[in-house]
């Protein structure tokens, strides 16, 4: 999904993670493997699909942009500005209206013409952003957006030219700014980057507030509603920007700013609100990453790891090194157990120490739920902000708010929906239960009843024996750069798209730099003669647990934008970042497991829905627009190619011998994802059926009667068939 899905507020500093899905920004969901894992966009607070839409129609105004972010079921698979020197053949990348504004804005305040952040047409020097520019560039820059927006107010009428044309460039100038530096706060984050993006998120906050409540916008936009002239004369897209606007900017508490009694009153508690939102969010998310980080199981004796395999071994011996401990020999040890994902999930699907098992599930579960990285508060604090909120606009939970601006529209809709699929799940779920209690107890002897860290486990071998084949024996046939391959294969076969990576010398050409050395730069033009240029995206696909957030996500760089006097397009660009092990060594390909396969497919879905737009307004431009109950289409579309026999058998070669992969193996492959689908679906089923639960019957204010564990708990009662342990605090993760 979206880990991630989320739109988020161009006029607030993107909030991390479809929405990741769900990377944090939607952190690994093995943070209660009883719940058998899933792909989430992530749109919980310490989460990304960043998609950046105006939070006048969005209504996100608050907490840092969000992206699309993917946290994938990974037990069972379940499913002078800077100037540019690169030229194509399609007149897209520097057109006139995007270097004039780059000049106007130079003349403007220095910083527009020294700072990296604010100083770049067609790509941004990642390379020059350091974080002492960061509150240096917001602070240029809101002051620009803030007077420029006060001056042009005096002359919004209701027309489209009067209305959107009038602010697009300022949307626009906020995106991309806030954009770098969410985009990077996910990437490579540091101390320094935390702090000055803490320093920069009021200022967001408040131009964003003042946006999304300015009466004079409102009121023109209005106008233009209900002229049938003028509102006929609009595009369909036109029309649907406007509407979404409207709609947003109720929400968004513009209503405070009209004459009535307490009006005034209202209007400062609910910005109040969005300040602390915004702050606590971040805070949460910062949490979990440090807990994350912070968990580190030493083992000195190898047979503690029996089951484990190699390339997992190699792993945690490399992770030991990094922390002091002996020389990375994955013979010799030690090796080091830790919470990131590429090392968790393994583990707990192949270990066969079930008393490390459960320590290592016993301290994912409680993740972020102690000391100062304790998280139960904050989340607490939230869910009573949001009631508060909620009540403020009128609707009778914060559900209800935010199932309005969805296709589901309310919240009865959603739960009906829920009940029909636990009714047809639920038989499934039981049986699946108890053929895995039956195997474990007769085939592994393993004891039953079994517990949540045993499902990872008796689960992997459950697969490996009605398929015959592990995960692990499974990646040996896929490698990182074939399996790539074959993804833009399916891309020109069903799109008629070319996707090429850019060399080295053609991204010097371009004055093109990246955040890290193994990030690639690809382009996107149309398999034509004319080989028209269409869009670009940075792949950023290997882990770094001690700067980058985990799960998987898609963002949004540059939106695509027509200028209307000159015709020129500037093209979309796209971030597109996964988590899988980096190769082993300099020799030898990274190697995929199938899991994170359908992930790569999955957020490429979400690149391509914002990279083939032929949207010219970047208010619904690609992800933009899109409700959030719709999003994810375009990424479990794309996941399908993966178990196609004819993509299967192209991509699936021996990373030694180059032998295809046998066809018992991908008879295997293609059928597993239906393997306990039914308990994966509970897993989902329980993570949304709390998530209305928290936002819609509970009560912040009594929970010292009711904690958020204990609606946890209540409603595991009916979807965890495996019963948690009391001491799980999968929430504050």
């Amino acid at each position: 999904m979206i880990r991630a899905p989320s739109s988020a507020s161009t006029r607030a500093l993107a909030q991390r993670s479809w929405q990741m899905t769900k990377a944090s920004y939607t952190s690994l969901s093995t943070a209660s493997p009883h719940k058998f894992p899933t792909k989430l966009i992530t749109s919980s607070s310490n989460t990304p699909l960043r998609t950046s839409t105006s939070s006048r129609w969005a209504y996100q105004p608050l907490t840092i942009r969000r992206a699309l972010a993917t946290v994938t079921d990974t037990l069972y698979g379940v499913t002078a500005a800077r100037p540019s020197k690169f030229s194509s053949s399609s007149s897209t990348t520097t057109p006139d209206f995007f270097a004039q504004h780059a000049q106007h804005l130079a003349a403007v305040d220095p910083e527009f013409a020294s700072n990296p952040i604010l100083h770049w047409s067609e790509f941004p020097d990642f390379a020059a952003v350091k974080p002492s520019h960061v509150v240096p560039a917001m602070t240029a820059l809101v002051h620009y957006v803030e007077t420029q927006f006060q001056q042009r107010s005096k002359q919004f009428t209701p027309t489209w030219e009067g209305t959107m044309g009038l602010t697009q460039d300022l949307d626009d100038d906020l995106e991309r700014a806030s954009g770098v530096i969410t985009h990077l706060s996910m990437v490579k984050d540091s101390p320094e980057l935390r702090s000055a993006v803490e320093a920069i998120q009021p200022m967001i906050v408040k131009i964003s507030l003042q946006m999304g409540q300015s009466l004079e916008f409102y009121d023109a936009l209005v106008k233009m509603r209900g002229d049938a002239e003028t509102w006929n004369g609009l595009d369909k897209e036109q029309q649907r920007i406007v509407d979404k606007t409207i709609q947003g900017m109720k929400l968004s508490g513009v209503g405070f700013g009209l004459p009535g009694e307490g009006n005034a009153e209202k209007r400062k508690r609910f910005n109040e609100i969005q300040e602390r939102k915004a702050q606590l969010s971040l805070k949460f998310s910062n949490n979990v990453q440090d807990a994350t980080k912070a968990f580190v199981k030493l083992v000195t004796d190898k047979t503690e790891l029996e089951g484990c395999p190699e390339s997992l071994v190699q792993a945690m011996a490399k992770n030991a090194q990094k922390r002091g401990h002996g020389d990375g020999d994955a013979e010799k040890g030690p090796w080091t157990v830790t919470l990131d994902a590429p090392t968790l999930v393994p583990f707990m699907m192949n270990c066969k120490n079930r008393d490390l098992r459960e320590q290592i599930y016993r301290a994912n579960v409680k993740r972020a739920s102690e000391g100062e990285q304790d998280n139960e508060p904050i989340i607490n604090e939230i869910l009573s902000l949001r009631k508060e909120e909620a009540s403020m606009l009128g609707f009778d939970s914060f559900g209800s708010l935010s199932l309005s601006k969805k296709m589901a529209s309310t919240v009865d809709t959603a739960t009906n929906v829920l009940d029909r699929l636990y009714k047809a799940t639920l038989p499934a779920a039981q049986k699946e239960l108890a053929e895995l209690s039956e195997f474990a107890s007769t085939r592994l002897q393993h004891p039953t009843p079994l517990r949540p860290w045993d499902t990872a486990f008796v689960g992997e071998e459950y697969r490996k024996d009605r398929f015959k084949y592990s995960a692990d024996q499974i990646s040996e046939y896929l490698v990182f750069p074939k399996v790539m391959d074959t993804l833009f294969a399916v891309a020109k076969d069903t799109f008629g798209i070319q996707v090429s990576e850019m060399a080295q010398e053609e991204q010097q050409k371009a004055g093109l730099t990246t955040w890290n050395k193994d990030v690639k730069v690809y382009k996107v033009q149309e398999e034509s003669p004319s080989k028209k240029l269409l869009a670009y995206f940075y792949g950023d696909f290997y882990s770094r647990s001690e700067e980058k957030k985990s799960g998987a996500w898609m963002d949004v760089c540059v939106t695509r934008m027509k200028d209307p006097v000159s015709g020129h397009v500037r093209v979309p660009i796209a971030y597109m970042i996964c988590n899988q092990p980096a190769p082993a060594s300099d020799a030898e390909p990274s190697r995929m497991k199938f899991q994170d396969v359908t992930t790569l497919f999955h957020e490429f879905g979400h690149c391509l829905q914002h990279m083939l737009t032929t949207v010219d307004y970047p208010q619904a431009s690609g992800i933009k627009g899109v409700e959030w109950d719709f999003v994810e289409v375009a990424s479990q579309f794309m996941e399908n190619f993966a178990y196609e026999p004819q993509w299967l058998g192209q991509m699936a070669q021996h990373y030694k011998t180059g032998a295809p992969m046998p066809q018992e193996m991908k008879q295997s492959v293609m059928k597993s994802r239906e393997c306990l689908a039914g308990l994966a679906m509970m897993r989902q089923l329980h993570f949304a059926t709390l998530d209305l639960e928290l936002h819609t019957q509970f009560d912040p204010a009594r929970a010292e009667q009711e904690s958020i564990f204990d609606v946890d708990r209540r409603m595991a009662k009916k979807t965890c068939l495996i019963t948690p342990i009391p001491e799980d605090r999968f929430l504050c993760g």
